[in-house]
């Protein structure tokens, strides 16, 4: 009797509320952490991973045990930043930790490794999870795993689309046409989205674009952006700008729409793991949450794209279109050549230099032709342009000047000056040229290698820093031509870039390889 007594008093033990004395760990974590004694937190049936409620001065949130013999003493609770600035603790303050049990969502979780589909209901429920810190990472993981391995079927793409959608903000702007673009990325200097913003926004449609920053690459469209105006607006502040202008182009990131992706993306990137069905969700809760009625998709396909085999990448457009569809997203899809970068510079301020002499009807003629490409298709498909002409209307709308004065527009709307003038980019005061050491012809530039080259140099952060490329595939280069030009902000940045780049050799010629280089100070 007295034992059976004590297995009773055990079981109530767990599920009551202790205090503790709070000491900070003055760093953050990611995720709501808490350290406890390990042999104190035995003592309680708590181990890694387990959940608990935390209570002070009336505010309560729920955080995930870690555990340590040395760092917290008995009675004391290590609390990492999430933790403190949410709770607005203080060292010695005293919170009450109480036992939870775990959510459903990670039953939910399993049965998808299992290779079960998941209901609308419960992806729904392991997005709210997500956004409120209940899982950790490795559980996150174990959901981009079973996703990638077991994949998802339409009506679950769909489901975790909405779910990701309503984990943030909507625009709702009451306007139309609302048309959207978006490229798969690994294409260097393909900033497209800077000129395809003020040409629809110039005919008369709204383009409320929110851009990525670079992960990876020497830029994304949110950097380059950023070297003439702020790109970080709340949603108020963007349905503001797209009302007075037609177009907006914003980090996603500030506004606060479809936040759950930046969550999954955190754990996707390390794996390098792309899961279709979340890759199409993400991208197009994303379109959804700004009200997009039109979108045009772009996936580079060649060597050393994302999408190297044509087939895959067809396969991927039938997905967009379907699920476009059945979120009432008229979608088109491009199969766009990406195996080599497009334009000339790679780097923010170098992208921008690009996209300024095209809107002013030069630069360069891959980065015009495939902007106008994808602007018309999204003339012709919101009703803007005759079926067969939009090519065409974008070309008149360029040559006109009337995208160039749509973007001096957006760019002041956004804080910046109107006086859009190349001459005034901050462009890296160093530089120096690698030449080809004999003669042949361009067989292969790498996207990958490129941007590796430019981030060496400084960029995305470093907004002068990057590389000019001086050649393109299918050119016949002599001994003694510049291939690659690199920019930087210093001469230590200089050296290194020019390190990795004569390493890794970018570009491929029939039996060159990049020699010594000249440099110079401007």
């Amino acid at each position: 009797m007295r034992v059976w007594f004590k297995g009773v008093f055990d079981m109530v033990m767990e599920h009551i509320e202790v205090t503790y004395t709070v000491k900070v760990f003055d760093i953050g974590a990611g995720l709501p952490i808490i350290v406890l004694n390990e042999f104190e937190a035995r003592q309680r049936d708590l181990f890694i991973g387990d959940r608990v409620e935390l209570a002070y001065k009336g505010r309560t949130m729920s955080a995930i045990v870690d555990t340590s013999p040395t760092h917290v003493k008995e009675g004391e609770v290590g609390a990492f930043i999430e933790v403190v600035d949410a709770l607005k603790l203080g060292p010695g303050d005293r919170i009450t930790v109480k036992p939870l049990t775990k959510p459903a969502s990670i039953d939910y979780i399993k049965r998808k490794l299992d290779g079960s589909a998941l209901t609308p209901p419960e992806i729904d429920e392991i997005v709210k999870d997500l956004m409120l810190s209940k899982l950790s990472e490795a559980e996150l993981a174990v959901f981009v795993a079973a996703i990638y391995s077991r994949g998802l079927n339409a009506e679950e793409t769909v489901s975790l689309t909405e779910s990701i959608m309503r984990s943030g903000d909507q625009l709702q702007l009451g306007v139309h046409p609302i048309v959207d673009k978006h490229c798969i990325g690994g294409i260097a200097g393909n900033r497209t989205t800077m000129i395809v913003v003020p040409i629809l926004a110039a005919a008369g449609a709204y383009m409320p674009k929110t851009s990525s920053r670079a992960i990876t690459s020497a830029a994304g469209t949110a950097d380059t952006m950023e070297v003439l105006c702020s790109v970080n607006f709340r949603i108020d502040e963007i349905r503001d700008i797209v009302l007075k202008t037609h177009g907006c182009i914003a980090w996603g990131g500030g506004a606060h729409l479809a936040p759950a992706d930046d969550k999954l993306i955190r754990i996707r990137y390390p794996f390098r793991l792309d899961p279709r069905g979340m890759l199409l969700a993400s991208i197009m809760a994303k379109k959804k949450a700004v009200g997009s009625e039109f979108t045009v998709i772009d996936i580079p396909i060649g060597r050393g794209t994302k999408m190297e085999d044509p087939s895959r990448a067809k396969e991927l457009a039938k997905d967009f279109i379907d699920i476009g569809n059945r979120l009432n997203i008229k979608t088109q899809v491009f199969l766009t050549d990406g195996s080599d970068p497009i334009g000339y510079g790679v780097g923010p301020a170098l992208e921008c230099k690009d996209v300024l002499e095209v809107l002013q009807g030069s630069g360069p003629q891959d980065l015009f032709n495939k902007s106008c490409l994808l602007a018309g298709s999204l003339l012709e498909v919101s009703g803007l342009a005759q079926k067969g002409e939009g090519y065409n209307t974008a070309v008149g709308i360029v040559k006109s000047g009337k995208a160039f004065e749509k973007m001096r527009e957006i760019v002041e709307a956004q804080g910046g000056s109107p006086h859009l003038r190349i001459e005034d980019l901050p462009i890296g005061k160093y530089r120096a040229e690698l030449y080809a050491e004999a003669e042949g012809r361009v067989e292969y530039i790498s996207n990958k290698k490129i941007a590796r080259i430019a981030r060496a140099a400084g960029a995305p952060k470093v907004k002068g820093a990057g590389v000019v490329l001086k050649c393109e595939q299918g050119d016949k280069i002599k001994k003694g031509d510049a291939v690659i030009e690199i920019y930087a902000d210093s001469e230590g940045s200089l050296d290194y870039a020019l390190k990795v780049a004569q390493e890794i050799q970018p570009v491929e010629l029939q039996k060159i390889v990049l020699g010594t280089y000249d440099r110079s100070m401007f």
